[in-house]
Formats: structure tokens, C-alpha cells, sequence
């Protein structure tokens, strides 16, 4: 259980920024507490792309990993920014249809194992930038949660839309697993259910009350302070509230003002100023596989021209084996494909097959 810990994290500050020779609790785990402890910056999301699914998935941080384990840094700050395409201060405002995301929950769940498990030799916190949709589930991951002082935790009601059906009770099943796959993730930050079916669904409510510094989450409104009455809207947090409730554990708006709010003094961020941390290999694996989705995207264009005449199979049939060598390096491009209703990998191998039998191509998308 997450404690309502503000106040007693800003004289924590106070006492390390005084106390010259205390190191930070997270300093003391360290091989050598007296060294200033090397940080590693890891992008969840980076300059304006966050969309989940794509930016954000397993296969994007793998070569990260590996390099953290090669420069065994002495804390890990995830940095998570994505937006699902909304940027102004409501919900329904300045949407980026394109950029709007979508969660594998078994691909988001071994991506997490990885940052969390693989690395978990090593101190680590989430520092929220701002999050939007499927992405405030991973956010919520980490116990140790920071945000910047504009961030969200906004959008978790986006699973709803895996829970549709003409069948009710076909419904009432999904969205128990759904929500339940979701709330898992919660769990693993200390975060109990009942705050986390809040934020997924309209017609639950949430109070909470205080055992001393514990908070004690409730599904109704009977909590000694209501968080959400309406059973309308699902409970979205932004940084002042989630601080005051003890959701995130300070508001930095810099790496500065983070390490100070960890107790830190001293600091190196030699890989960071570098180039040298997660930064570069995850801005360079959004780049590629970017450019990767816009040429396949043009490829499919060219392949539905040449499919419409019959000289042109075999430009048509080099045109598709360009996208499926796309989608095998970089699954976000299939993803993404999929999110617009265009062919999957094994949509593009059944159209390769009907192209060497000399058959006309049907099928496989829109």
C-alpha cells in the first residue's frame, strides 16, 4: 500500500539537503554509498512519440537493456511521456487521430518483466512527463512514481473498448479479464484495485481515507475525502492531485529536481550528457522504425496498383516482401498496420503465396 507521503518526502529533501554527509536511501544499496551514483536515463516515449504499441513495446527497449547491463549505471530513471494523441488540457481536445495507441497486454507485460525483472539489480523510478491512455497502466508499474508538474495520469477508460460486444454477457466477461490484465500492472506499483477500476470504469466510485500515513482506497464515497462521485467519469489524476494523494511520490520538472526529491547531492550523469544512455537508442529505434512504416505504407500503395494488372505481379509481389522484411525487423510496423486495418504478416504471406501461384491477390487488409 502506497503512503500519503508529500510532506514527509519534502522534509526528507530538507534533512539529506542539510545532513552534508547522509547518503539517499537508494545511495545505501549501492556497492559503494559514498560514490555519487551513476544515472541512466531510459525514454518511454520520447519527443512527442509515445504512441503505444508501436513506440512503446518490448522489441524497443531489448538493445536498451543490454546496454544497461553493460555500463551497470547505479539508477535507472524511466521517463514516460506519451499522449495518445491528446495535448490539450481535456480529453477530448487537439487529438491526433494517427497517434492514437493500443496495448498488447501480453507484449506491454513482457516489456515491463524486462525493465522491471531484468533490471531489478538496480535502484529505479518512473518519472511521468505526461500520460495519456494505455500508457498510465505501465506508468503505474513502478512504486517509486514521480511526475512533472503539467503531467497527467489520465485515460485508462480506454479498455472499455476491448470489451465490446452484442452479447452482454459476452461483455461482462471481457471486461473482467481486460480490467483485470490492466489491474495487474497496478499491483505490481503497490496500487490497489479499487483505484484502478475507477480510472477504467465510468460507473465505479472512489474515496479514500488515512490510517495514519496509510491510504485506505474505497469503492464508494464514504471515504473521508471523495475522489470520484460520478458515475459518468472514470477518475483521472493530474500532478497536484495524484501528489496530494500519495499516487506519485513528488513533482520534478527536471532530472535535478528528481535526484534532489531522492535524496541525492551528488550525481553523475556523464552517460547522459554523453549521449551515451537510453536516450539515443530508443530516439534511434522510433526514427528507424518510423521510416520503415512510412516506406511500407508506400509500398502497399505501389502493391495495390500493380495488383490490378497482371505484368505487374512481380513488382507487386517485391513490393509486399519489402513490408514483410519491415515488419519482421520492427513488429510496430505490423502493429501499426493492423491498428489501420491493413494486412498483417500473415495476411502479406497468403497474398505472397496467391502471387506465386500466379493467382490474383485478394484480401489482406482494408
Amino acid at each position: 500500500m502506497k503512503r500519503f507521503a508529500p510532506l514527509f518526502a519534502m522534509m526528507l529533501a530538507a534533512l539529506f539537503a542539510f545532513a552534508a554527509d547522509a547518503p539517499s536511501p537508494l545511495q545505501m544499496n549501492q556497492k559503494d554509498p559514498s560514490k555519487a551514483p551513476k544515472i541512466y536515463v531510459i525514454p518511454i516515449g520520447l519527443d512527442g512519440h509515445g504512441q503505444m504499441g508501436t513506440d512503446i513495446r518490448l522489441s524497443a527497449f531489448e538493445k536498451v537493456v543490454k546496454d544497461v547491463k553493460a555500463k551497470k549505471p547505479d539508477l535507472i530513471i524511466f521517463q514516460l511521456e506519451s499522449t495518445d494523441g491528446k495535448t490539450g488540457k481535456t480529453y477530448l481536445e487537439n487529438e491526433d487521430r494517427n497517434e492514437k495507441g493500443a496495448i498488447d497486454f501480453e507484449d506491454a507485460r513482457k516489456m515491463v518483466d524486462l525493465l522491471k525483472l531484468d533490471l531489478g539489480g538496480i535502484a529505479q523510478v518512473m518519472w511521468v512527463k505526461d500520460s495519456v491512455g494505455f500508457s498510465t497502466v505501465i506508468a503505474m508499474a513502478w512504486p517509486d512514481l514521480y511526475m512533472t508538474s503539467n503531467a497527467r495520469l489520465w485515460g485508462m477508460s480506454r479498455v472499455m473498448e476491448r470489451a465490446k460486444h452484442s452479447d452482454p454477457e459476452v461483455v461482462r466477461k471481457f471486461l473482467a479479464a481486460v480490467t483485470g490484465y490492466a489491474n495487474g500492472f497496478l499491483r505490481r506499483g503497490g496500487y490497489p484495485p479499487e483505484l484502478g477500476l475507477a480510472m477504467m470504469r465510468p460507473e465505479k466510485t472512489l474515496s479514500v481515507s488515512w490510517d495514519g500515513r496509510n491510504l485506505i482506497w474505497r469503492d464508494d464515497t464514504n471515504g473521508t475525502f471523495l475522489v470520484d462521485g460520478s458515475e459518468i467519469f472514470v477518475a483521472n489524476f493530474d500532478a497536484k492531485t495524484a501528489e496530494d494523494l500519495g499516487l506519485c511520490d513528488g513533482i520534478a520538472d527536471s532530472v535535478e529536481d528528481l535526484m534532489f526529491l531522492l535524496g541525492y547531492r551528488e550525481w553523475d550523469d556523464s552517460l547522459g550528457k554523453g549521449n551515451q544512455d537510453g536516450v539515443k537508442i530508443v530516439g534511434d529505434y522510433i526514427t528507424d522504425w518510423r521510416k520503415a512504416y512510412t516506406k511500407s505504407i508506400e509500398n502497399f500503395t505501389e502493391f495495390e496498383n500493380y495488383a490490378k494488372d497482371p505484368k505487374k505481379r512481380s513488382a507487386a509481389k517485391q513490393t509486399l516482401e519489402q513490408i514483410r522484411s519491415a515488419m519482421k525487423k520492427f513488429p510496430a510496423v505490423e502493429y501499426r498496420f493492423n491498428m489501420e486495418g491493413r494486412p498483417s504478416l500473415a495476411d502479406l504471406d497468403t497474398l505472397l503465396l496467391q502471387l506465386k501461384e500466379g493467382k490474383a491477390p485478394s484480401g489482406g487488409g482494408r
